[in-house]
């Protein structure tokens, strides 16, 4: 049969062997002497032994010195336990894996992580860049907390809370015909060669764009992409974040008519509840976005 010890029985046990006297562990503990030896009285009855010696002095039987190291091995496991949970709920402890897409972990993330990182020092942060669909996969199988994308599939799975619009132009080198024009329409782009990619997708399904002709060439990874177009391999339809903060071999020519933006925000999983380290974050995201829109 499994015996039911509280915390504060054993607080008191250890305080009385530590003090010599039940009379000075009362006075700690802020109890009248009687009510603390009603205390030890409940702890040897549900042990069925003896902890103390019947006598003036609080000398400790047989028993009793075998059971103080447990009993302060217990309180001590007890009180880091409870340490612990106070942190995870204050976001001082805990864990949380951040996916995002590369243009917002260029763009923002600096920004931001530095800022959490010294909020929440005891939090283990990992960063994870994907693109959206990835990203989307990621926070359904758990492998993130928190996912910075577009909205991919609007699985109702999924929970979509938008912090940013982003434009889509030309991505080009500096030395681009296309570089000199302040801004373009989708027409321009006729006999143009374009660098296939994922976000392609979000406009693919345009009027504007059934006449758009691309390499036979399709690369998903961002980083890899804005290589290319800085060795001149060609130009691709990009949003205006995909471009590398103070880049002198690129640069974004807007495109118009119509003019295309996708959505930005954070995506989590409605089922599960979010840590506190996940909170923590999303509200510096927050913070982050509306300091952008200031004028």
């Amino acid at each position: 049969m499994s015996l039911e010890l509280s915390v504060r029985h054993l607080k008191y046990f250890l305080l009385v062997a530590e003090l010599g006297s039940f009379r000075a562990a009362a006075a700690r503990a802020g109890r009248s002497p009687p009510a603390l030896s009603l205390a030890i009285g409940e702890l040897e009855q549900r042990l069925g032994q003896k902890l103390f010696e019947p006598s003036t002095r609080a000398t400790l039987t047989a028993c009793g010195e075998a059971c103080l190291p447990l009993a302060r091995e217990l309180v001590e496991n007890y009180e880091r336990a409870l340490d612990h949970i106070g942190k995870l709920a204050r976001s001082e402890a805990g864990s949380l894996a951040l996916a995002s897409i590369v243009s917002l972990a260029m763009h923002w993330l600096p920004d931001v992580v530095p800022r959490y990182v010294e909020l929440y020092p005891g939090v283990q942060l990992r960063l994870l860049d994907d693109n959206s669909p990835n990203i989307e996969r990621m926070v359904l199988s758990g492998e993130a907390d928190l996912g910075l994308c577009s909205e991919v599939s609007r699985d109702e799975r999924l929970a979509f809370e938008p912090l940013l619009r982003d434009a889509f132009g030309i991505v080009c080198r500096a030395d681009h015909p296309f570089a000199r024009r302040r801004s373009l329409t989708w027409k321009d782009l006729r006999g143009t060669s374009l660098i296939d990619t994922v976000t392609n997708e979000l406009f693919a399904r345009l009027p504007e764009a059934g006449h758009l002709r691309y390499e036979k060439l399709f690369i998903s990874n961002t980083s890899t992409l804005l290589s290319m177009l800085e060795r001149g391999l060609g130009v691709s339809v990009l949003p205006r974040l995909a471009l590398p903060p103070a880049s002198t071999t690129l640069c974004f020519v807007p495109l118009a008519k119509p003019h295309i933006e996708r959505t930005l925000g954070m995506l989590t999983l409605k089922s599960r509840s979010p840590a506190p380290s996940v909170v923590a974050m999303r509200d510096l995201l927050r913070q982050h976005a509306r300091r952008r829109r200031r004028p």
